[in-house]
């Protein structure tokens, strides 16, 4: 990866992980789902989705400090929509790699991928936008993937 292309890389240890399996294909449910999770004060950050023939799956993060929050947003979520099934993985955290260059620069998933991949990192979820790419790691990785990161860039 060329120099500079990278400017911020940073991991936030304190996240929890939401996963969403059964999600209906609708807007407007998912739409719901989301407003009962701002409705109890859940600061949602990293949102993916997998569609399947039939559903969705939804993945999100938030903060560990809402954790009392986001317990009454699932239960209301379970109430009103009993097909979905919900599960919270704490232990992890969001590793960002971030720089304006990455909109020009084809290759650099890759390279962090192969990092990944050649350290033995797994990974539950990854977003990415034209400047940043966004993992979910389990807590133990969070810190060997910053540094072999910040090796491959040196």
């Amino acid at each position: 990866m060329k120099k500079g292309v990278l400017t911020r890389i940073e991991a936030d240890e304190k996240v929890i992980q939401v996963r969403m399996d059964n999600v209906e294909k609708n807007s407007l449910f998912v739409a719901d789902i989301f407003k009962t999770f701002s409705k109890h004060g859940v600061n949602i950050d990293m949102i993916s989705s997998v569609n399947f023939v039939e559903e969705l799956r939804i993945d999100f993060t938030c903060e560990e400090d809402c954790q009392k929050q986001l317990n009454e947003a699932i239960q209301e979520v379970n109430d009103n929509h009993p097909r979905i099934s919900i599960h919270t993985y704490k232990n992890v955290g969001k590793l960002v790699v971030e720089g304006e260059a990455m909109r020009d620069e084809p290759g650099v998933a890759a390279e962090i991928f192969d990092i990944f991949g050649q350290n033995q990192i797994p990974f539950s979820q990854v977003t990415t936008s034209e400047i940043s790419i966004s993992f979910v790691l389990h807590s133990k990785y969070i810190a060997k993937a910053l540094e072999k990161i910040k090796e491959a860039i040196e």
